[in-house]
Order: structure tokens, then sequence, then C-alpha cells
């Protein structure tokens, strides 16, 4: 799901189950543990139970909350964190403003991504398809990812046997948008890739990056396609 569409599907509440002014409490003894019907929160959040099989979550101004064991199809924010407890399986996560944070045993089907806010992922997590953040961190611990790693204004690390099956893209910030910022041409977005985790693709900056990268043999996939300042 693009951010516009993410948008447009938040505001207008297209879910099977609505509210407008309070958080959500997906579980306890009266609710079904399959339960395959949408939650949406204008000015709130969602709370999903331990153990709960759901559909879609959204919420727009609020938080969505995720506990143990909890099965849900996708799960969008647009003003809220997205907070995910352990051994949580989900086709797709994102949010606009706001980070995703993961502890461990997290499936993926599709994406993670967010526009202004951090990743953090766990041990044993596993993406089905690409992680990316437009201004935000991204850190990966023990996490197996499938494609692609993107940001235009943020670091990545990847530690604890963290890999990558495609590619790692930092880019460019030289676009005239609203998020440029020169003073970060003096404060570069750094990389960090510890001896235990692994890029299978390349490593391409579009902008000038830190590199604190342990394994040498990743050095040879980094290709610069920036123009050195003079």
């Amino acid at each position: 799901m693009t951010f516009s569409k993410l948008t447009t599907a938040a505001l207008l509440t297209a879910l099977t189950l609505s509210t407008s002014s309070c958080i959500i409490h997906i579980g306890g003894q009266d609710n079904n543990d399959r339960d395959k019907s949408g939650y949406s929160s204008v000015f709130g959040g969602v709370d999903v139970s331990e153990n709960k099989e759901v559909g879609d979550l959204s919420s727009v101004n609020g938080n969505i909350t995720i506990q143990d064991n909890v099965s849900a199809r996708d799960v969008d924010a647009v003003n809220g964190n997205i907070e995910i407890s352990d051994n949580v399986q989900v086709h797709e996560l994102s949010t606009v403003n706001g980070d995703i944070q993961a502890h461990t045993y997290l499936s993926v089907k599709r994406d993670v991504s967010t526009v202004n806010g951090n990743i953090t992922l766990g041990a044993n997590s596993m993406v089905g398809k690409d992680v990316t953040t437009v201004n935000g961190n991204i850190h990966l611990t023990q996490t197996f990812i499938s494609d692609d790693i993107k940001t235009k204004n943020g670091s990545i690390t990847l530690v604890k046997g963290s890999v990558v099956d495609g590619d790692i893209e930092f880019e460019s910030q030289d676009d005239g948008g609203w998020w440029g910022d020169k003073s970060r041409e003096h404060n570069p977005p750094t990389l960090t890739i510890d001896a235990s985790s692994d890029v299978k693709g390349k490593i391409i900056l579009r902008q000038v990056v830190v590199l604190e990268i342990e394994n040498p043999a990743l050095l040879a996939k980094v290709e610069r396609r920036y123009k050195e300042q003079e």
C-alpha cells in the first residue's frame, strides 16, 4: 500500500469497525480468538490482546499496539507509532508520522515502511519485501530482509547476524524537496554493519554516508553514485 493510498484509506476509515474518539481494545473473554474483522480509529489507538487473529488495523491519530502471538493483515497508521510484541505475523506495516518497533520473531509478508519515523526490528524477524524510511533510522537485530533497504534521511544499522538479500540504498537528498537539509552535508548518515551481518546485493550510496562496516568484503559492494565535493 502506498503512503497516498494509506492516508486516503485511513481518513475514510474504510474498515469493518471504526471509532472516532477512543482506543479500540481487541481481546478479553468476550472476544473470539479468531476475528477476521478490520478495526480503524480516527482519534484514538488500537490495542490487540495476545493470541488474536484479526484483519486490517488502522489508526489516523493514535498508536497501534499488538501483543504476543497475534496474526493480522495490513497494519497502517498516519500519526502514531506501531508497537509490536513477540511472535507476531502481519501482511504489511506502514506509518506516516511515527515509529515502528518490534520485539522478537516478527514475520511480515510484504513491506515495512515509514515516512517520518524509525524502524527497529528485533531478533529472528523476517520481512518478505522492502524496509524503507524517508526521515528515519533503521535498526535491525538478527533480522532477514528478502528484498531491499532504502532511506533518504536516516542511518542504517545491521547487527547480530542480520541479512539483506537485496540492496541497501541511501537515496539522494539533492532534489529540492521540503526535507532538503544542507546541514546534513556536514553530518551525514551512517551505515553500520557488524562482522556477523551480511548484504547479498549492492550498497548504493547516492549521498555521502559514513561507513562503519566490519567485514572488508562488503566494502567491495559499495557503489558511490553521487558527485564528490571538491
